[in-house]
């Protein structure tokens, strides 16, 4: 290549080059798959949609393979066209608005360095079908995952602790393993609201399940753990729920609006023997959200 003129480079690529992905971070000289353009000399405006990963050779001060952090203004809108991204190892945060609208990734793997998934991090990656989330995670922002209209399931590893506001708003995924750590107390708000949710599982270290948070998903049962003390308001509104059951002794707080208004052809909520008063306490005397109290 040493006799070729810069303007006549039609591409950058290393020895083992996979096709249409492109290194967010290089965290080793080896690992860089390939970098495309249509050609040399670059646009002033192609030149613009490429700065997140030529700083090595534009300012000689920021390395991309050094970089820790992805953020919007390293990510967001100039990698829309994509199938798949490396993620170096030294990045430990995906930030904000990171992969936002980028409809051409279909699939990401995001490496163990990453403790962190900042909000709407992956909000209208409407062709993502696959995502690795490692143990390394402890917190998923509000909207990390809202409009991602391909992806059908996910697992969240049991490192994570918190879940924010909205994040799988408007999702198509249908199931969802939550984790299971005592750290993890929290439903959020809307945190699957309007998704296409038909089965969870919440485990016993929830406490509190959060105002809409299933709000007009597509559940058909559910099950609540003896250890959730409060249910948020229309928390199950809108759902397609048949069955009910509260494995609690001592009924959950019902707070604000009922949280089962508009629940579907569901009557009942079945509750431990011996529980049907605690229940009637914490309802209107004979029901509980609007639901008839039945003892198992």
């Amino acid at each position: 290549m040493a006799d070729k003129k810069i303007s006549q480079l039609t591409q950058l690529t290393s020895a083992n080059a996979i096709t249409d992905v492109l290194p967010i971070v290089d965290s080793s000289l080896n690992q860089t798959n390939k970098i495309t353009a249509a050609k040399f000399p670059m646009s002033a405006s192609a030149i613009a949609r490429s700065y997140p990963y030529t700083r090595d050779f534009i300012s000689g001060t920021e390395r991309t393979r050094d970089l820790t952090t992805i953020t919007n203004s390293s990510a967001y809108n100039y990698i829309a066209g994509l199938t798949s991204i490396y993620i170096g190892s030294k990045v430990t945060y995906i930030g904000a608005q990171a992969f936002m609208g980028c409809s051409g990734l279909t699939s990401i793997t995001i490496p163990s360095s990453v403790t962190a998934i900042g909000s709407a991090a992956f909000r209208l990656c409407t062709g993502l079908t696959s995502i690795t989330i490692p143990d390394s995670v402890t917190s998923i922002g509000s909207y990390a995952f809202a409009l991602t209209t391909s992806l059908s399931s996910i697992t969240i590893p049991d490192s994570v602790t918190e879940i924010g506001s909205d994040a799988f708003k408007y999702s198509t995924i249908t199931s969802i393993t939550l984790p299971t750590n005592d750290n993890f107390t929290l439903i959020s708000s809307a945190a699957f609201s309007y998704s296409s949710l038909t089965s969870i599982t919440i485990p016993d270290n929830v406490t509190t399940i959060g105002s809409r948070a299933f709000f007009n998903t597509n559940l058909t049962s559910i099950t609540i753990p003896a250890s959730v003390t409060s249910i948020g308001s229309r928390a199950f509104y809108g759902t397609s729920l048949s069955t009910v059951n509260s494995l609690a002794t001592n009924a959950p707080t019902l707070v604000g609006q009922n949280p089962f208004l508009n629940f579907g052809s569901v009557t009942k909520i079945t509750v431990p023997r011996g529980a049907k008063a605690s229940y009637q306490t914490a309802g209107n005397g004979t029901t509980y959200g609007g639901l008839e109290i039945e003892e198992a």
